[in-house]
């Protein structure tokens, strides 16, 4: 789901009327966004190499890149962890399009298992400006050094994990090496009790899940993958988690990326990263990581392509077959790497209409054939307090959170995990 890309399916007259309004849509930039001040002075003590397994664990997809001596880190919530004793946390990065202040990459860093969105930092990186903090080397890449990710801590053993903010497509980020002011230590890395993996759009990534409101024009700024359902998810079943989403991609056909190579998100089911607009093959072997359950969650960038034909036309009703069988071959791909997975047929947190009934179809169908599959479907949108869209059309961040509750409880009925929700749905109902 990209911008407008839900305006048949979701918020048809919302979206309408901010359309008729083109002038009320402005952009706003906040320079200082991520960026890290009031560090004391320090002296380098240790560092580690990217490659050093040893020290370094990364968490969702990687491509480990020998010939520039990094690892790319690109997709929502990719990352790493890193242990050590000192005061103070630094890396060395490559970035792509950190000049642009609409696609620049942001992390957000975690301390000593304080989880909390609203707690990590975010940090940016960027070639330009006041707070740049890198330059441009070659091929459109820029180089980011001695980039402080926490620092004024008490002087023991810390663990940080660093989440990717923001999307793949918009730009990609790799780490080279970690240093400190005390040493590095081996890694002692979260241990969880489930693995899951996402295949989404813009929602999954946390598109303007920060923005104001529906008519601030997006920037990398305004999203941020800590914030989605699926980590939201994730958390509350202490689950890894691996994302592979892009905005405006869809399961089938999207007019926002019909140009592109890969143009949908099946296409991406066995690649490490990619970029928009783009082209080169960084693969990912699906055996690194097996999850107990797969979480589908597209169709409203479908939508857009669907949207400009008439209810029950041939060409209307052929869209639709299409769609319904690039389900079942997505389902196929899922099962023949994972075969023992659980498939969450999800919809969009927002409505999608008739792409929510062939998801029915679809579950139902290999239900019926012996898989391991369930529907998820949500009422965030009704029992959220907040009713903005932002990104022109986009679920808010407490739609994020709601629809996370819901589908960690999707999740572990289905699978018999016992977790806690703090009485989350009682809140609500009072």
């Amino acid at each position: 789901m990209k911008k407008l890309s839900a305006v048949a399916l979701a918020l048809s007259l919302i979206i309408l009327a901010g359309c008729a309004e083109e002038d009320k849509y402005y952009d706003k930039v906040i320079e200082d966004f991520g960026v890290i001040t009031g560090v004391e002075s320090y002296v380098v003590n240790s560092s580690t190499s990217c490659f050093n397994d040893l020290n370094v664990r990364y968490h969702g997809r990687y491509y480990e890149d020998t010939a520039a001596n990094a690892v790319w880190i690109s997709f929502t919530d990719a990352g790493f962890e890193v242990t050590f004793k000192g005061t103070v946390l630094e890396g060395d990065f490559l970035a792509t399009r950190a000049d642009d202040v609409k696609s620049k990459p942001y992390v957000a860093v975690t301390v000593d298992g304080d989880y909390d969105p609203d707690h990590a930092v975010p940090v940016q990186f960027s070639t330009n400006g006041k707070y740049a903090n890198g330059t441009t080397i070659a091929g459109g890449i820029s180089e980011h050094k001695h980039v402080v990710l926490c620092h004024g801590l008490t002087d023991g053993v810390h663990t940080v994990r660093v989440y990717k903010r923001s999307e793949c497509q918009n730009s990609r980020l790799a780490l080279r090496s970690l240093s400190t002011d005390g040493e590095i230590l081996p890694v002692q890395a979260k241990e969880f009790d489930l693995k899951l993996e996402f295949f989404g759009d813009s929602v999954t990534c946390g598109y303007a899940v920060e923005s104001d409101d529906f008519f601030e024009r997006f920037t990398t700024r305004t999203e941020n993958g800590m914030k989605t359902y699926a980590n939201y998810a994730a958390n509350l079943l202490n689950a890894d988690i691996s994302v592979v989403s892009s905005g405006g991609y869809p399961l089938y056909r999207s007019i926002y990326s019909e140009n592109n190579n890969p143009s949908d998100v099946p296409s991406l089911f066995s690649m490490a990263e990619f970029e928009y607009q783009t082209s080169f093959d960084h693969p990912w072997d699906n055996s690194k990581y097996i999850p107990d359950a797969v979480i589908v969650a597209l169709g409203a960038n479908d939508g857009s392509v669907l949207s400009k034909y008439t209810a029950g036309s041939k060409e209307y009703n052929e869209f639709l077959d299409n769609f319904r069988a690039a389900y079942y071959a997505f389902a196929d791909k899922i099962y023949a790497s994972y075969p023992d997975t659980l498939l969450v047929i999800s919809d969009e947190i927002l409505n999608i209409g008739v792409f929510s009934t062939i998801a029915d179809e679809v579950a139902d169908t290999l239900s019926k054939s012996g898989k391991k599959v369930v529907r998820a479907k949500y009422n965030a949108e009704a029992l959220s307090k907040d009713r903005t869209y932002p990104g022109a059309g986009h679920p808010n961040a407490e739609m994020q959170m709601i629809a996370g509750y819901e589908l960690a409880k999707v999740i572990a009925d289905y699978l018999g995990i016992e977790y806690s929700d703090g009485g989350f749905f009682d809140k609500y109902a009072a």
